[in-house]
């Protein structure tokens, strides 16, 4: 079956692409309040009593990884909507990324009281996250592929 022909895989990459997209955007921003403020914004906001300083690496390791699936999950999504050409391996990688990614920042910091000191904050990304799941589950099931023309 033709990725062409299948408007809701189109759908949800285009909205992964833009989710990442501002992802980028805040991950950047957060980066550079980290590093030259010493505070910890959006989308990192901290549990009423602070972020041990134990948590640092945990969030630049994360952050990276971020980064790096960020930039697969845009490649992969212009290629396909864009460019035509639908790479449904890298689409599962970058998703494996992204999913993963956010499953260790939820089990790092909902403990801590975080997610219950900031619900509309750390609710809002849930949110956001979850039409994501449906375009992974349905690129693993797929045998999706485009025509070269």
């Amino acid at each position: 079956m033709e990725f062409q022909n299948k408007p809701l895989i189109r759908t949800l990459i285009a909205y992964y692409g833009l989710l990442q997209s501002l992802h980028l955007v805040i991950l950047v921003r957060a980066g550079v309040i980290l590093l030259l403020q010493g505070r910890f914004p959006f989308p990192i906001l901290p549990p009423p009593g602070g972020w041990d300083p134990q948590v640092m690496p945990f969030m630049l390791g994360l952050g990276t990884t971020d980064l790096a699936g960020i930039l697969l999950g845009l490649c992969f999504a212009y290629r396909a909507l864009i460019t035509g050409a639908f790479y449904r391996r890298q689409g599962v990688i970058s998703l494996t990324i992204f999913i993963t990614g956010a499953v260790v920042f939820a089990i790092g910091t909902f403990p801590s009281g975080a997610w219950a000191a900031h619900p509309i904050a750390y609710g809002s990304m849930t949110v956001l996250f979850l039409p994501t799941v449906l375009l992974y589950a349905r690129l693993l099931r797929s045998n999706l592929t485009h025509k070269p023309t």
